[in-house]
C-alpha cells in the first residue's frame, strides 16, 4: 500500500504531516511512540464520504489532544485496518482508534462535530490501559 492509492486528503496525512502508514500490528509497535496516538482507519476500498472530512481534521485533533505528553497520528493500511476492526468488535468505518503503547484503548467511528470529537476522544484517553480490552 502506498500513499498514491489513498484519497488525496488521507495521503496528505502521510506526506505533509509525516504520519506513518502502518500495515501490521508489528509495524505499529515499532513505529508508534510509547505514548498515545490517534490511528485513522479510512475505510480502504470503500470510498466513504466521511473519510476526507476526518482526514482533514485529524491533525487538528492530534494537536488539540497533545497536552504536555505529546500525541502522534498514523494511518492504518488495509490489513491492519481489518485486524483492528476485528479486535474492536467490527467498528464502523471510517474511524479513529486511540492507541497507547501499540495497544488500542478505544475507537470513535464516523465524522463528529469538533466538541464531540474532543469530548469522546478525551474520555478514551483518560481510561486506564487495562480497561481497553
Amino acid at each position: 500500500m502506498t500513499s498514491e492509492t489513498l484519497h488525496p486528503l488521507v495521503a496528505r496525512l502521510t506526506t505533509a504531516h509525516g504520519y506513518p502508514l502502518l500495515d501490521s500490528e508489528e509495524e505499529a509497535a515499532a513505529r508508534l511512540p510509547a505514548g498515545d496516538s490517534l490511528l485513522f482507519l479510512p475505510a480502504h476500498g470503500k470510498g466513504h464520504m466521511e473519510t476526507p472530512d476526518i482526514a482533514a481534521v485529524l491533525p487538528e485533533l492530534v494537536g488539540a489532544l497533545a497536552g504536555s505528553s505529546g500525541m502522534a497520528g498514523a494511518v492504518a493500511g488495509p490489513a491492519y485496518e481489518k485486524l483492528l476492526r476485528e479486535q474492536l468488535g467490527g467498528i464502523a468505518l471510517p474511524a479513529i482508534v486511540v492507541v497507547r503503547g501499540g495497544h488500542p484503548l478505544g475507537s470513535l467511528s464516523r465524522m463528529r462535530d469538533w466538541d464531540e470529537f474532543l469530548e469522546r476522544l478525551t474520555a478514551i484517553l483518560t481510561r486506564p490501559a487495562a480497561a481497553s480490552h
